[in-house]
């Protein structure tokens, strides 16, 4: 890795972690809202698919070895892998590397290759998300739970939202690479 791509890394990184303790002391709603799903669309858009995942394992990685990177208690360390929600982070690693491969297929992605990676970037979130609170659930908790459930549960009081920050992202993705072209900083 170059001096550059490590800086690239380590700053989305640093963000998803500083966007996580923030959003820490956000009142919920009814949906909790955060916007990590947004940095890690970003992350893929930006660095691209290898960086991307990089940058989001490395931060999944800080969480477990015990830094209090997570949104939610116990905040950090390798308890943590016993959260029900813990997958979604695993998602993570394999959404921004399908954004960054997707838009990666064209030298100026559109609107409708951007959308199909956000929206591939979204499926992972989710398919890692919702197979390990399923798998959780009913096997390391002991409790049943359907599918049916979880999903109601871990997809469609959040589902709405995160098409609408996919929408942001890809206008920021956008708006960002081409200042980072201005600037004499190529983009991965």
């Amino acid at each position: 890795m170059k001096t550059r791509e490590i800086t690239h890394t380590a700053l989305f990184t640093a963000l998803t972690c500083a966007a996580a303790v923030i959003f820490r002391y956000v009142p919920e709603g009814i949906v909790p809202f955060s916007i990590l799903p947004m940095l890690v669309l970003l992350a893929g858009f930006v660095l691209g698919p290898r960086l991307g995942a990089w940058s989001m394992g490395v931060y999944a990685l800080l969480g477990l070895i015990g830094f209090p990177v997570f949104a939610t208690a116990p905040f950090g360390g390798i308890m943590y892998l016993l959260s029900p929600t813990f997958g979604f982070i695993l998602g993570y690693v394999p959404a921004a590397y399908a954004v960054g491969k997707i838009v990666r297929l064209k030298k100026e992605p559109g609107i409708i290759l951007s959308a199909a990676a956000v929206l591939a970037g979204i499926a992972c979130i989710y398919l890692f998300g919702l197979v390990y609170m399923y798998l959780n659930v009913n096997f390391w908790l002991g409790k049943p739970m359907t599918v049916f459930k979880v999903v109601e549960l871990g997809f469609l009081p959040y589902i709405g939202l995160d098409l609408i920050k996919g929408a942001v992202v890809i206008a920021l993705s956008r708006a960002l690479r081409k200042n980072l072209a201005a600037a004499g900083s190529p983009v991965s």
